[in-house]
């Protein structure tokens, strides 16, 4: 698709109507749609005129322009989408080369904007579709081809003529399932059911219920078994949430997850796709990771069994016992790896498994942003921990009553850094000797080093530094 000529292009605009019928139900309604399914405050179809932008439909505009239903110029990120005649991707509108000084800025609140070319059937660029947030956004792929998809049903509106399509049309070609409710509610105001106004096509698709059996009937009437599963979770869009929930509608055999919001008034707006694929590979996997983690306990206890025998001639059990707790350390970490399909663990919750195991849980301060870490680094900062731990109750600040260890951990662009700090032990001296746990613990989160360890006489304090993307390499 590319641009013409200016004149030619606003001859085409005009000529179309376009510019004539601002503010349409349908196009309103499609709006609505790319609110509910980007999970944004405001979603416009501009159309791009001489000295102005109309807009042709509109949801969640600010006032007065939402009464207007037009900007100037010097409010229109969408005039760059027909300039370039391409996507325009927009995280922060004030740090933005192209639309830093827009007014739209101030006078709408527009920060993040994600906007994709809308044209003629004849080729000619009317404008733009556009989702358009008040807070910095990062967009990602997927939402980029959602709001190119919705471009497509926008043209064909256009093509077909506004005035004579109802919106129904807009969502004959869309794969997902969409319907609007309003909500029922007792003598006493709860919410105890709702009632469906609109259905598209790919409702009866994917459900297989007719829309004569549907619309103008509750949720109740039409799946009973659904409502005491969908009840919380419309409650929570009533009261302004967007939420996405997953059920087996029972009555049906089938998974559907819904992508909902409120819409005006007592209303909500729901998009949803048949999901039970999905959920049917998820179930496997989970089948298979608990089996590979039944299999891997089985060989770490054959590991501790077989070295239990072979060590059995050793006088001096503290490193048979140092060896079992290793591998059991080993052994949890995997837990928590298998329950995220061997891909990746929180922070937090590897942290915290380790920590329970020694027992002390009340006298470690554990804090940090949400990280996830790959195997690898999950696995080495399981085993460092561990060591740490031990050593502390064996030596150091856990080894007398006052004493209190703290783990912290954050990121600094592209490094991941973890602290450990002893207080209130007993006074610390470096080790005439280095053991397997000093050197475990100087190879770092990814074995790559980065250990910074000062024996200080107030406690012991470990400095870790990983690179991020290798720490959360799977």
């Amino acid at each position: 698709m590319s641009s013409t000529p200016s004149a030619d292009r606003i001859s085409a605009i005009r000529k179309s109507g376009l510019l004539d019928r601002p503010g349409s139900e349908q196009f309103h309604l499609l709006t609505e749609h790319v609110r509910v399914a980007l999970a944004v405050p405001v979603a416009i179809i501009s159309i791009v005129d001489e000295d102005r932008q109309v807009f042709a439909g509109h949801c969640g505009l600010p006032s007065p322009w939402d009464a207007r239903g037009e900007t100037p110029m010097t409010h229109s990120f969408c005039q760059h989408v027909v300039d370039q005649a391409a996507p325009l991707i927009v995280t922060d509108a004030r740090v933005h080369e192209l639309v830093s000084q827009n007014h739209a800025i101030g006078d709408l609140g527009v920060i993040g904007y994600l906007g994709v070319p809308i044209a003629l059937p004849t080729g000619e660029l009317v404008g733009a579709l556009a989702a358009v947030d008040t807070v910095p956004r990062v967009w990602t792929d997927r939402e980029l081809k959602t709001l190119e998809t919705l471009a497509k049903v926008v043209e064909r509106e256009i093509a077909l003529g506004v005035s004579e399509l109802k919106y129904r049309r807009l969502f004959e070609d869309m794969q997902e399932g969409y319907y609007t409710a309003s909500a029922v509610r007792d003598a006493a105001g709860a919410l105890v059911d709702i009632r469906f106004e609109e259905i598209n096509p790919s409702f009866q698709r994917l459900t297989g219920l007719d829309p004569a059996t549907v619309l103008g009937k509750r949720l109740s009437d039409v799946l009973p078994t659904a409502l005491g599963d969908m009840l919380p979770a419309y409650e929570r869009v009533l009261d302004g949430e967007f939420v996405v929930h997953a059920n087996m509608e029972t009555a049906l055999g089938r998974w559907y997850e819904n992508r909902m919001r409120r819409l005006e008034g007592d209303r909500i707006a729901s998009i949803f796709t048949d999901v039970t694929d999905r959920k049917a590979l998820e179930a496997q996997q989970e089948l298979l990771s608990q089996e590979m983690a039944h299999r891997l306990k089985n060989t770490l206890a054959m590991v501790q069994a077989i070295a239990t025998q072979t060590l059995r001639p050793v006088e001096d059990r503290r490193y048979v016992e140092a060896f079992e707790k290793r591998l059991l350390t080993l052994s949890s970490a995997h837990d928590i790896l298998f329950r995220q399909n061997w891909q990746t663990a929180p922070v937090g919750e590897v942290v915290a498994s380790v920590v329970d195991k020694i027992g002390l849980t009340e006298r470690v301060d554990v804090g940090g942003p949400a990280v996830a870490m790959g195997p690898r680094g999950t696995l080495s900062t399981a085993l460092i921990l561990h060591e740490l731990l031990t050593n502390a109750v064996k030596y150091g600040a856990l080894s007398v009553p006052a004493g209190r260890v703290t783990i912290a951990w954050r990121t600094d662009e592209d490094t991941f850094n973890l602290t450990w700090q002893e207080t209130d032990g007993p006074a610390v001296t470096a080790p005439a000797s280095k053991g397997f746990g000093s050197r475990l613990i100087r190879m770092g989160l990814i074995g790559a080093g980065g250990v910074e360890v000062t024996y200080a006489p107030t406690g012991l304090t470990a400095e870790m530094t990983a690179d991020l993307k290798q720490l959360q390499a799977e």
